[in-house]
């Protein structure tokens, strides 16, 4: 299996307060390809593809807006002249956090090895968004946001020449969307329960899907409490804040571990 290029699908525009969007409908089939990107092939794997993992990133900071004529996320790089005009906080608008949590994912040995189920995001305003394991994160902040805008304006982003759709808002609650059999495991610094994450996830049965939702330290952003309400499990993976990268690689070198991927 290869990874696709990436182009918009269009549908229904519906806006909120500052271009934030609203959830509709499944959008309608629009052939025209705004936006590519470069596709990177997949090392198929022969291990047993039963086990795999699904992300959560909770209050996610993409949050889009109209600046001058142009939909665009929020950026405090960029849009510093724009958030002060509003009086809104640059510190709470910050995109770069969920695409560096991206791309650490897709580029793990984990993902290249098909074990991972989905990544799920849900934005500061509650956009879930679904991207799948094999789309294609730019690796430019700039591209990024750019993309999601298109997301966040088109409600999917489709394979170019294909009706594949890589990334899409899909409807809440995200439990809906989770495979059978999983095991949903919040990540929290205040956790009481203080855990070797390589012998956790050990522990688990080969037969359990593994959800993780970071929260805290990990989570998508920069400060604050993610939602973990619906969490099996909460756990403590240090003693120390821990940005979402280093967790997330953490995540992954104990999940690579236990599956034997090399």
């Amino acid at each position: 299996m290869k990874r696709q290029t990436l182009g918009p699908c269009s549908t229904r525009n519906s806006k909120s307060r500052f271009g934030a969007i609203k959830q509709g409908e499944d959008e309608r089939n629009d052939e025209d390809s705004m936006y590519q990107l470069p596709g990177i092939p997949l090392t198929p794997s022969n291990q047993n593809m039963n086990r795999r993992v699904t992300f959560v990133l909770e209050k996610a900071s993409l949050v889009p807006a109209f600046v001058g004529r142009t939909y665009q996320v929020l950026n405090p790089q960029v849009h510093a002249d724009f958030l002060r005009r509003k009086k809104m906080d640059p510190y709470k608008y910050r995109p770069d956090i969920v695409h560096e949590a991206l791309r650490q994912i897709m580029d793990t040995r984990l993902c290249k090895a098909g074990r991972l189920q989905a990544v799920y995001i849900k934005t500061d305003e509650g956009v879930l968004i679904k991207v799948e394991p094999h789309a294609t994160i730019p690796e430019s902040l700039e591209k990024f946001c750019y993309m999601m805008s298109q997301l966040l304006q088109k409600l999917s982003i489709k394979s170019t020449g294909r009706r594949e759709r890589l990334l899409r808002v899909v409807k809440n609650p995200i439990a809906q969307h989770l495979p059978a059999n999983s095991l949903k495991i919040g990540l929290s610094m205040s956790s009481q329960k203080a855990v070797d994450l390589r012998d956790y996830v050990h522990a688990v049965s080969d037969n359990v899907n593994l959800v993780f939702v970071p929260e805290v330290q990990v989570g998508a952003m920069a400060h604050g409490r993610i939602d973990s309400e619906n969490a099996d499990d909460i756990i403590s993976v240090s003693d120390y804040p821990l940005s979402a990268v280093v967790c997330l690689e953490r995540i992954s070198i104990a999940l690579e571990r236990k599956w034997n991927i090399l």
